[in-house]
Formats: C-alpha cells, structure tokens, sequence
C-alpha cells in the first residue's frame, strides 16, 4: 500500500503537485500510516490544474518564437 501511495504521488501529471525526491525517500522509510492519498493524478490534464495543496496557477503552453 505505501509503495502505491508514493507511486502516484510520483506520477502526478504537474511536476508542482509531485514531491522532491528527498520527500519521497522520507515517505518510503517513514511509517506508512501518516501517508496521505494523493489526488487523481489524470482526472485534471488540462491547462490549469486546482489542488488544495497548492494554488491554481495556468501554465504557458504558448512556444516563444525564436527567429
């Protein structure tokens, strides 16, 4: 269950809603009782993303032109 639980904390879709590695490494010699589910990591895939952890934010999808 705790290798799941980091797993898709891990996979997150936006690299602002994953954790550090050093996070990660934590959570996986931590006690997995204080693990929290992360949220759908592929219910959101659009431009902009609302998590409660973190603020809405839009993402620049536009490419700068370089002549």
């Amino acid at each position: 269950m705790k290798l799941a639980i980091v797993g898709i904390w891990c996979i997150q879709w936006h690299p602002m809603d994953r954790h550090s590695k050093k996070v990660v490494v934590q959570m996986l010699e931590g006690d997995g009782d204080n693990l929290t589910m992360p949220p759908n990591p592929f219910a959101s895939t659009g431009p902009t993303r609302i998590n409660a952890s973190t603020p809405a934010r839009r993402l620049n999808l536009d490419l700068d032109f370089i002549p």
